[in-house]
């Protein structure tokens, strides 16, 4: 692929990305030619700069004119990318940068002045990295050769949930990673796992989480993050069954999820007009979103701790379809599928997402917020062909009431260690920062003293000048320190931890659990 095809994505792709979060699709207004004035030669500080204000002026018209997806397309075809294609290819990458930077930080694109003033902010602050960026680089020149072994930190500022990223390469270009092949691309994948998760759509990256703080490294020996969450639902499951009748439950995954206290009563049904009254921040896109993340999680750590109780052999777990059908009568009865069935609901399923929504992958379904949508249309389909009203999911545990009664204990006991071994070294890591913060203070001011007789750009000297007989801790010491509290502090998974007593005594209590939990 030449450099002009790369370059004129990159820009179209980002701004196409903004844009289609703006998108009204119910508008249906015909593309008319925006006029836009361009300054020659476009790889000049003024065409450069021409471009900036273009895409601020159809930021504002798009969100002004609530334009539909069609329209953005033929402008970008038409209006965009017949002249961005002519971009270096670092220009292009700087100017897509700062449009990002951009989008991220405002909502409203009415006042032009004000958007170019932020475009000078990030430009000035950019600078000021590469700076010390090639100051860096120049310092760790000879590790060069172990550069694939690092774990680099990733800045994902310029990610957004929902974000669609057409291949590997792109990505790397968003991160202002290396792109790499082989051994070193499974290691710069598996590190960026940890800063955010995607999910694969042929070569497209789907952006479905980004992480306020990065995870751990991977410890095979370690169950990670999830590991005292999934513990405190095994020991409310245990609870629950041990005083229950029978030897079997069945629940929907929601109606699990909110007896174990993981949820409450409003999670999912709450209409979403009475949620947007709760602050003016809350909007349809971020119910969306909150509901995409949330799913995922929830969904992994169940999952988790019903894998980890049948490993133990203490429950079974089933996972049933059901299918709701009416009688000559007209009333309801419901009955499980069998695996020809459930063949008959998926072949349905995939009609509908890809012949009728014409999307590739669920996510687009939940993202553009048509899941209520997607499920009647298949609702109505299976009605047509087999005469079923719906479908729904459930999940059925099967257990053994005098072996949960004899594991609860020690349960217990184990939770009970793992929740102090917790709270150790959160405080050990709060430390460490403390310390690294305390330090870079101390340094700094030292270095304002040190300059202060100096004649020059103070904040240009400030990355080039060290201050004499001053130490000051290394960039690393906070993950350093993190790491070895990991190794020689925190218990492993298989020591597992505890909740409080009145934390377990029934499912009903679920919101003081979760407001605990919080």
């Amino acid at each position: 692929m030449s450099n002009e095809k790369v370059t004129q994505d990159r820009v179209c792709h980002i701004l196409k990305t903004q844009l289609y979060y703006m998108a009204d699709n119910e508008n249906q207004d015909t593309y008319e030619p925006l006029q836009l004035k361009w300054v020659s030669p476009i790889n000049s500080p003024q065409g450069m700069l021409s471009v900036l204000k273009n895409a601020i002026f159809l930021l504002n018209y798009v969100q002004r004119n609530n334009c539909n997806e069609a329209t953005i397309d033929e402008i970008i075809e038409n209006d965009i990318r017949p002249i961005v294609r002519e971009l270096r290819d670092e220009f292009d990458f700087f100017i897509a940068g700062t449009i990002m930077a951009m989008c991220s930080s405002v909502d409203d694109f009415s006042n032009s002045d004000e958007l170019m003033g932020l475009v000078k902010e990030i430009t000035g602050k950019f600078i000021c990295l590469l700076e010390v960026a090639v100051e860096y680089v120049d310092s760790e020149n000879n590790n060069d050769a172990n550069s694939d072994d690092l774990e680099w930190e990733i800045d994902t500022s310029t990610l957004v949930i929902g974000m669609i990223i057409k291949n590997y390469k792109e990505l790397c270009a968003i991160l202002n990673e290396e792109a790499k092949t082989g051994k070193a691309k499974q290691l710069q994948l598996k590190n960026w796992k940890r800063y955010f998760d995607w999910e694969k759509d042929g070569q497209k990256f789907i952006i479905v989480d980004i992480y306020d703080t990065p995870l751990p490294k991977e410890d095979l020996r370690r169950k990670g993050n999830n590991s005292i969450y999934k513990n405190y639902i095994e020991l409310i499951l245990l609870q629950y069954l041990s005083k229950q009748k029978g030897y079997r439950k069945t629940f929907t995954k929601r109606n699990w999820l909110e007896l174990l206290g993981m949820i409450n009563s409003k999670y999912g049904k709450e209409p979403k007009i009475k949620l947007k009254q709760l602050d003016y921040t809350i909007t349809d896109q971020e119910i969306t979103l909150f509901y995409i993340r949330s799913n995922k999680k929830l969904e992994r750590v169940l999952h988790d701790a019903l894998s980890n109780l049948q490993r133990e052999k203490l429950i079974i777990v089933e996972y049933e379809t059901v299918i709701v059908a009416l009688d000559e009568n007209g009333k309801e009865y419901r009955f499980i599928a069998s695996d020809y069935q459930k063949k008959k609901i998926l072949q349905t399923e995939r009609y509908i997402l890809k012949n009728v929504m014409q999307y590739q992958n669920m996510f687009y379904v939940y993202i553009k917020n048509k899941s209520n949508e997607f499920y009647n249309m298949v609702n109505e389909k299976l009605n047509e062909l087999y005469g079923w009203k719906y479908t729904y999911k459930q999940i059925k545990i099967i257990y053994d009431q005098p072996n949960i009664l004899e594991a609860i204990p020690s349960k217990e006991i184990m939770l009970q260690k793992e929740i102090l071994n917790s709270k150790i070294v959160e405080f050990l890591n709060d430390n460490a920062k403390k310390v690294y913060e305390k330090k870079e203070k101390e340094y700094d001011d030292a270095l304002d003293e040190y300059l202060s007789d100096w004649i020059g750009d103070k904040e240009y000297l400030r990355n080039r000048v060290k201050v004499p007989n001053t130490w000051k801790y290394p960039k690393t010491y906070i993950e350093a320190q993190r790491i070895l509290t990991d190794e020689l502090i925190r218990i492993g998974h298989n020591n597992i931890v505890f909740i409080p007593d009145k934390l377990l005594t029934a499912a009903e209590e679920s919101n003081e659990f979760l407001a605990w939990m919080a």
